[in-house]
């Protein structure tokens, strides 16, 4: 029984991982969307990447060498068209480096090099303006106005085609990667399938042998 045991055991694990595989890959990655600040601005300055979406990330990376310079971001998060520290997400003033103790550790604990945002993954869809400002010796010297725009996450079923997708004649790339989603649909069900009938021969073999040691220790 202990063989059985063993056997039940490595299939279940087994099909515990390519359960977990499937999934994970059939999951939206969320992505990070960077904005490298230098001495001319941001670049880029406005985000118009359609793959960019709900959930996503964007991060504002100080990398302006100039002596003495900081930036500071403000995104209109609730899209009222106003920069309000106190509803909105500002960044504190983020300088190029900061400056580290011998342990590794920031001597001004405020430093900062970089700000990052997550949309949530119900946020508005639209535009999100954002507020650039540069400064020299603590002095602002820029004050300009961005658009970040957040494109709806879209989780297409398949084989049903959404408005404007390519059908018919002509379409056989389309057709293959609809082929390739209904097969990984079809594994993950055998995958799951194949889970319970191990957890049900698992326990059946645990029972079988739970039972079989109660009579050996009773004859004894």
């Amino acid at each position: 029984m202990s063989g059985v045991r063993r056997q039940c055991g490595a299939l279940l694990v087994a099909a515990l991982i390519g359960l977990l595989t499937l999934t994970h890959a059939s999951a939206h990655e969320q992505e990070t969307y960077n904005i490298i600040v230098v001495a001319d601005g941001p670049m880029p300055a406005n985000i118009t990447d359609s793959g960019f979406v709900q959930g996503n990330i964007v991060v504002f990376r100080m990398k302006d060498t100039t002596e003495n310079a900081s930036i500071r971001v403000t995104i209109d998060t609730n899209q009222d068209g106003v920069f309000n520290g106190s509803t909105d997400d500002m960044s504190v003033w983020l300088v190029q480096s900061c400056e580290l103790t011998e342990n590794g550790t920031l001597v001004d604990e405020t430093c900062a090099v970089s700000h990052s945002y997550e949309f949530n993954i119900n946020a508005t869809v639209g535009d999100y303006g954002y507020l650039f400002e540069r400064a020299i010796n603590e002095s602002i010297v820029t004050n300009e106005t961005y658009t970040i725009s957040l494109q709806k996450d879209v989780h297409e079923e398949p084989g049903v085609p959404t408005l404007g997708e390519c059908f018919g004649i002509g379409c056989e790339a389309d057709v293959v990667a609809q082929e390739v989603e209904e097969s990984q649909t079809e594994l993950l069900i055998i995958v799951m399938g194949v889970a319970i009938v191990g957890i049900i021969g698992l326990s059946i073999s645990i029972m079988n042998e739970s039972k079989e040691q109660v009579l050996e220790d009773s004859e004894e």
